[in-house]
């Protein structure tokens, strides 16, 4: 008896407190068809404007669980470094072997000297004791040369990261593109040098802030299972890239990709043509600072226009600004 009447009490608190309990109801599913809405938008690309006034400014979880997904393609075998960052550990490598070869050697010849010392000793342990001190002193004498090379290595690294940059690179997000700037004859990066245009992330995916560049990528698996030229990293899984490709090559373009360049596409990263992203790669080096903005002005140089492609043309996998000799829109404009 006790229980029923503890039920339908129960029954009674629920059905005064129904507006309550609807509106969390109807609250939880709209917030979950919302972010099942935005992962989908995301994934599929489609552009939706009132999407991006929902989300906000590119702090969704659905955003940072994409770029926690594109720093784990940092470990692709499928990645090519730039030749340089290749001479870099090819050089480091070399040193890595060198010191290790030099170190066994004087391993070997220390133990080849102990042994004779201590055959020698074996008789008079005065002779012993006075070899060991004589170690002893050359280890410490060894361990302060050491530190001293250090210090010497980390002043002159230290230099040489004071060096100036050439350019500074600011990113319209709004209007999608890229001015780049020089220097004055102040050392103020206040001289337009280049604009591009570009695709920042769909929904503002694309942080705001100061950033500076850091890895560069000859080919870059990125999210989805294509893959980037020219890719250099502005931070964590934010890099600039070409229009992505549908494998590693050429001419496997995702020629629907390259039409929207100018508009919010990509799910994070700034897509640019292969003729931008490569002069990126090749002039901006690492510690270059990037600053992504939004402004209704697209800057002094104003935002350049990259050529359409006709899905019915035969060269529409092909970026028209890639360099390659092979690429067939070099053919086409030397016979016009």
């Amino acid at each position: 008896m006790k229980k029923q009447t503890t039920f339908r009490k129960t029954i009674e608190k629920v059905w005064k407190n129904r507006a309550a309990i609807v509106i969390a109801i109807a609250a939880t599913v709209f917030m979950c068809g919302l972010t099942a809405l935005e992962f989908v938008a995301l994934r599929m690309e489609w552009n939706l404007p009132v999407l991006a006034y929902v989300t906000g400014d590119s702090d969704s979880y659905i955003f940072e669980e994409y770029r926690s997904d594109e720093m784990k393609l940092d470990d692709s075998t499928e990645n090519v470094l730039l030749e340089e960052d290749m001479r870099q550990g090819k050089s480091q490598s070399q040193d890595d072997r060198q010191e290790d070869i030099t170190q066994g050697e004087s391993q070997s010849r220390d133990d080849r000297q102990e042994d004779i010392t201590q055959s020698e000793s074996q008789s008079e342990k005065s002779g012993k004791d006075a070899v060991q001190g004589e170690s002893q002193s050359e280890n410490r004498q060894e361990d302060v040369s050491q530190k001293e090379n250090t210090q010497e290595k980390d002043s002159q690294q230290s230099a040489s990261d004071e060096t100036e940059f050439p350019y500074y690179i600011k990113i319209n997000r709004k209007q999608n593109c890229i001015t780049v700037y020089t220097s004055d004859e102040n050392g103020e990066y206040t001289v337009p040098y280049k604009a591009m245009i570009c695709s920042t992330g769909l929904y503002n995916a694309t942080p705001r802030g100061t950033f500076h560049l850091s890895t560069k990528y000859l080919w870059r698996e990125l999210y989805g299972k294509v893959y980037g030229q020219y890719a250099t990293r502005i931070t964590g899984g934010v890099l600039f890239h070409s229009v992505p490709y549908y494998k590693k090559s050429k001419s496997a373009l995702c020629t629907e990709k390259y039409n929207k360049l100018g508009q919010q596409a990509s799910m994070g990263c700034v897509r640019l043509t292969v003729e931008d992203a490569k002069w990126i790669a090749d002039n901006c080096p690492s510690g270059t600072t990037v600053e992504i903005y939004d402004d209704d002005d697209p800057g002094p140089l104003g935002k350049p226009e990259a050529a359409h492609i006709d899905t019915d043309s035969p060269n529409k996998g092909w970026d028209p600004t890639d360099p390659d000799v092979e690429n067939p829109w070099h053919q086409l404009s030397d016979d016009e």
